[in-house]
């Protein structure tokens, strides 16, 4: 009975293909017009991680405030460079076995039948790194936005429990596409959408707590941006080997995140 009802659910999912990430959704795939090999950008968005994770450092451990400039310039240069990445249509392909087509892999590193397994593990290690560097960023970001903007400590906390959503739903994703990849898609639809409704109703909440429309809006989408462009990146580690990706989600969730209020000065 339970192959049944697989089979007739991956046969729906092939013949109505649901949309499982930004770029597939939008189908706004460019041709890479800087030329660049596709090897380049990962690794420059590995030293990116590797330079924010250090200025986050700073900032908390040595109170370096003068130091959220460089931070705010190094999230959105990282966030335009995975928004160039993943919408780039010269990338390699691998073959979706469930969907019977070759698909573009923007994880291509972590797989595999691409890579080696060596290197397909280097990638998703590598990878769980950029993801954990890019979350910090984010989140210390808007802190310091919402900081600056003159919201109370709470309101910046909450952003915290969308970034749970995100990572416990691709965790849980991941593992339901090693055992029944159709499963995995839709579990993928429905985190997703419940990420687009949380950061509504939290911007709405706040609206209404600070009277602040503009500034409130402007935070919201600022995350928005730089949370999907994460969950791009996070998307691909399913296609690698997930297990690596689950302790993420345990880091992220007990580390105590530390934002410093700024001092106001008479």
């Amino acid at each position: 009975m339970s192959d049944m009802v697989l089979k007739s659910l991956s046969e729906y999912i092939i013949a109505n293909a649901p949309m499982t990430n930004l770029p597939e959704l939008l189908s706004l795939h460019h041709g890479n017009p800087l030329g660049l090999h596709p090897i380049v950008i990962p690794l420059f968005l590995l030293v990116m991680a590797a330079a924010m994770h250090i200025t986050t450092q700073r900032i908390n451990k040595y109170d370096k405030r003068s130091l959220y400039p460089l931070l705010h310039i190094l999230l959105g240069v990282a966030v335009l460079l995975t928004y160039y990445y993943c919408f780039s249509n010269d990338l390699p392909l691998f073959e979706d076995r469930d969907l019977h087509r070759k698909e573009i892999s923007v994880g291509w590193f972590c797989q595999k039948d691409i890579v080696g397994l060596g290197w397909s593990l280097l990638g998703e290690l590598l990878l769980t790194y950029i993801v954990f560097c890019f979350l910090t960023a984010l989140v210390q970001v808007v802190a310091h936005l919402s900081d600056t903007m003159g919201m109370a400590e709470q309101q910046w906390i909450e952003w915290q429990s969308v970034i749970f959503v995100m990572l416990l739903g691709v965790s849980i994703a991941g593992v339901a596409d090693v055992f029944a990849p159709i499963a995995g898609v839709w579990i993928m639809i429905v985190y997703q959408t419940l990420m687009v409704l949380m950061i509504v109703i939290k911007t709405i909440i706040d609206m209404v707590k600070t009277h602040k429309v503009w500034p409130c809006l402007l935070i919201a989408i600022c995350f928005l941006i730089g949370i999907e462009a994460v969950t791009m990146l996070a998307i691909e580690c399913i296609e690698g080997n997930i297990y690596f990706f689950i302790p993420v989600v345990f880091i992220l969730t007990t580390v105590n995140f530390r934002y410093k209020k700024k001092q106001n000065t008479l």
